[in-house]
């Protein structure tokens, strides 16, 4: 692009204004293409892993209501038991070498919710989003679980992926990876592909939904393609605590960190290890956050945007 100012300003002097036209039509033609790698890569974590500047704040969706904000402040259920739960196994692994979290959720009993946490100072209907102290949510909030949920801008502090609460879409992010959990209590984990929430089938048939990735396993096998998915940052190949959720055979669900630093692939294969069908990755690094019946498990470097609640 240097080279062709210059050019540019070698002929503006001169008698051929054609040439001017023709190489100022080039310049753009250039810069068009220059973009296109870049328009591909719009999301990805920062060294910590969550979304960078950069990252588009694409919006809430417009057809979310303002009693949704209802929703952010207090509590959606009640968990009846402070200290233990037939649904909610807690456990340490080691896999492949490194300790593993490992919470597993059994969704489909009536008084099991899985459901979206945001934090204090968010306006859905005003598209402005807040962020608070992981302990703090958890007071507010009283889950049995909670865990980290999608990258967010850390200038904005908009998240990265769609969010679904109480059916309804309320925030119009990229969506690769995709929970969703159904009316029924089912759980997947879908692949989207770097779409916008509002382009996937969730009406009528998603209760909540959260949109974070990459994706790391699909049906039993590793499915690391992070690059098509939107993620371009290089901080996030690198060595780096993890989140991530995974769903069993059985439709269980699993909420995991790893205290040690890891690689996206070494992720992948402790989710698979651990006996996930499709898995996909959460926020990590000073992100990376867990909770379980009464104790921090894991405790993030920074303050938090969302979160995902268990209740029973």
């Amino acid at each position: 692009m240097i080279g062709v100012a210059r050019a540019l300003g070698r002929v503006a002097g001169g008698p051929d204004r054609a040439s001017v036209g023709a190489l100022i039509v080039y310049a753009a033609a250039v810069a068009v293409v220059v973009a296109l790698p870049a328009l591909r890569r719009l999301h990805g974590p920062d060294r910590g892993a969550s979304a960078h500047p950069g990252a588009p704040a694409v919006g809430p969706f417009t057809s979310a209501p303002a009693q949704i904000d209802e929703l952010v402040t207090a509590p959606q259920f009640a968990t009846s038991q402070p200290e233990r739960s037939s649904h909610v196994a807690r456990s340490w692994q080691r896999v492949g070498g490194v300790g593993v979290n490992v919470i597993t959720v059994n969704p489909r009993p009536d008084n099991v919710n899985v459901v979206l946490g945001l934090a204090e100072g968010t306006v859905l209907s005003q598209g402005r989003f807040g962020r608070e102290s992981f302990g703090a949510m958890v007071r507010r909030f009283k889950p049995r679980v909670a865990i980290n949920g999608t990258h967010f801008n850390l200038r904005t502090n908009a998240p990265v992926g769609a969010l679904v609460m109480e059916g309804r879409l309320i925030y119009d992010g990229l969506s690769s990876a995709v929970l969703t959990v159904g009316e029924n209590g089912r759980v997947r984990i879908e692949y989207h592909r770097s779409k916008f929430g509002r382009d996937f089938g969730w009406a009528g048939t998603v209760r909540t939904a959260i949109g974070a990735g990459p994706m790391l396993l699909r049906n039993g096998r590793v499915a690391l393609t992070p690059y098509d998915e939107g993620f371009g940052d290089p901080s996030l190949f690198a060595l780096a605590r993890r989140s991530a959720l995974g769903v069993t055979a059985e439709g269980k669900l699993l909420l995991v960190t790893v205290h040690t630093s890891v690689t996206l692939n070494k992720l992948a294969y402790i989710m698979l290890r651990l006996g996930s069908v499709d898995a996909m990755a959460l926020d990590g690094g000073t992100s990376s956050a867990l909770y379980s019946n009464g104790q921090f498990i894991t405790t993030p470097g920074r303050k938090l945007t969302n979160l995902i609640l268990v209740y029973d």
